[in-house]
């Protein structure tokens, strides 16, 4: 999977985690054309690959809607279509449009 941001809409405190988050959402989540993740479950993946020590929610939501995945507004929370965490240990949280 390559991980392209497009970056017009951040913040300069965006763009100084790109590096970092390229690196860890490469290494955490995957694609999954049937997968509707949210995007808690997302950020707990990539920080279980990173540490405690990963970039600021806010900042992990606009750079993943920057790489052009479809954010939905479900009834049950912002979620991200395509994308799941590769840890089989969070599938059970991926819903699956099937």
């Amino acid at each position: 999977m390559r991980w392209e941001v497009s970056m017009p809409h951040l913040t300069d405190a965006d763009r100084a985690h790109v590096a970092k988050f390229v690196a860890i959402v490469g290494e955490a989540l995957e694609e999954c054309p049937d997968a509707d993740s949210s995007t808690q479950l997302l950020f707990d993946a990539c920080k279980e690959v990173s540490g405690s020590r990963f970039i600021p929610m806010g900042t992990f939501d606009r750079l993943l809607r920057a790489t052009g995945y479809a954010r939905v507004e479900r009834r049950y929370g912002k979620r991200y279509v395509g994308l799941r965490p590769k840890n089989p240990a969070f599938h059970d949280r991926v819903f699956y449009n099937r």
